[in-house]
């Protein structure tokens, strides 16, 4: 599937990326990037941030969702989304996170 514009597809590539390697770490780990600083980048002469949050969920586990924002090209004020989102418990496993979930990052 063609995304347009092809920025918006590299941009969401990076959020997946990140939301990948995220899964990666160990519980503990996520759970002390619950502070962690926005990152500032350039996707094609484009800005973008991306943002991680790490929720505490009942049943000891945490929402891990990695939020992007990349400023339109054409439409002063808009921003164009990424998010990447996913459980994680404490014994280590990973469930993803319901679409219907990603509504209240966007």
């Amino acid at each position: 599937m063609r995304t347009f514009p092809k920025s918006l597809a590299t941009f969401r590539k990076i959020v997946s990326e990140r939301g990948e390697r995220l899964r990666r770490l160990a519980f503990q780990e996520l759970k002390q990037l619950a502070d962690a600083p926005i990152e500032h980048l350039t996707v094609e002469s484009r800005p973008a941030t991306i943002g991680i949050i790490v929720e505490p969920q009942p049943g000891d586990s945490i929402r891990v969702v990695v939020q992007g924002f990349m400023k339109a090209r054409f439409i002063a004020h808009c921003k164009h989304v990424a998010l990447d989102g996913f459980y994680k418990y404490s014994d280590e496993t990973v469930a993803p996170m319901p679409e219907s979930e990603f509504y209240q990052f966007d």
